[in-house]
């Protein structure tokens, strides 16, 4: 590894974390920083120093790659940018992405518009002023506001079909027992035909490289994981305001599940296994 390369390493789990939350796909978010990386030193010394700094210059060719690997193609990037730090954000302008959130957030991904992926993450999770996401985008900050506000609007629609909390917890309850004595039937009845499942491992397991879509698939993957080597225990407990299950090998929490239900059926899963986002749950 050279000395430019090296010095570029401390800003890789930072910009891989971006591109995960725009692309929801671990294997694409490596993909995407190893070719920020790659521009980033096609640029000449003088095109580096004119831009502001060195991190906001790397969220913005990073920002760039994910919307080419949406299939969106943005236009030219400035040869000298206006900074997009945090500084000019607009604090009562963004969402809390707690975990519930951005389980929604990572549901609705494919009804939102690359555009609209890009300006909501950069803004509401990563504090990137709407002037910056402009340069991405190449569109007017004007725009760039109104297309996180679309993000954050249809994030909003998608929880207000959740069901009443009685009902939620019923639910997940049948769930549980199901899973439990391996029921497969009976996992199936209590899942939305369009169910989606999805599994963060933090890049630590490629147990779901993608979103499980369907429930025969979802039927699979769940009594697949109850069946793990070694044992788990799992309880249903609140997971993010809501009843969920969580997981234990001993009585450390290994694995953390939030459910979503409308219409008395589930349609959303998330599965959480990365250390990182369980460090809570453990040190509680």
């Amino acid at each position: 590894m050279t000395t430019s390369t090296d010095d570029l390493f401390s800003e890789r789990e930072r910009l891989v974390d971006i591109a995960r939350r725009i692309l929801a796909s671990a294997a694409e978010a490596e993909r995407a920083v190893d070719l920020t990386f790659a521009r980033w030193l096609e640029l000449s010394p003088e095109e580096r120093a004119s831009t502001g700094s060195r991190r906001d210059r790397l969220t913005e060719i990073l920002a760039r790659i994910c919307l080419e690997l949406l299939g969106h193609t943005p236009g030219p990037l400035p040869v000298s940018s206006p900074p997009a730090s945090s500084a000019s954000t607009e604090p009562a302008d963004r969402v809390t992405l707690d975990d519930s959130m951005y389980m929604l957030l990572l549901v609705v991904l494919d009804s939102l518009r690359p555009e609209e992926r890009v300006a909501f993450i950069l803004h509401d999770v990563f504090g990137v002023a709407y002037r910056g996401i402009a340069d991405v985008v190449g569109r007017s900050a004007d725009d760039a506001r109104e297309l996180a506000r679309s993000a954050r609007r249809q994030i909003h629609q998608q929880r207000l079909r959740e069901s009443p909390p009685d009902r939620h917890r019923a639910v997940v309850l049948e769930l549980l027992r199901a899973v439990e004595q391996r029921d497969a039937t009976a996992v199936c009845g209590l899942l939305h035909d369009d169910v989606i499942a999805l599994v963060d491992t933090g890049g630590t397991a490629d147990v779901a490289p993608a979103p499980v879509g369907g429930a025969e698939k979802v039927v699979r993957l769940l009594i697949a994981l109850s069946g793990l080597t070694p044992p788990v225990t799992v309880t249903a407990q609140p997971v993010n305001g809501r009843l969920g299950l969580v997981a234990r090998r001993d009585s450390r929490v290994v694995g953390v599940v939030s459910l979503s239900v409308s219409g008395g059926a589930i349609r959303d899963i998330w599965i959480v296994t990365a250390p990182d986002k369980l460090r809570r749950w453990n040190d509680s």
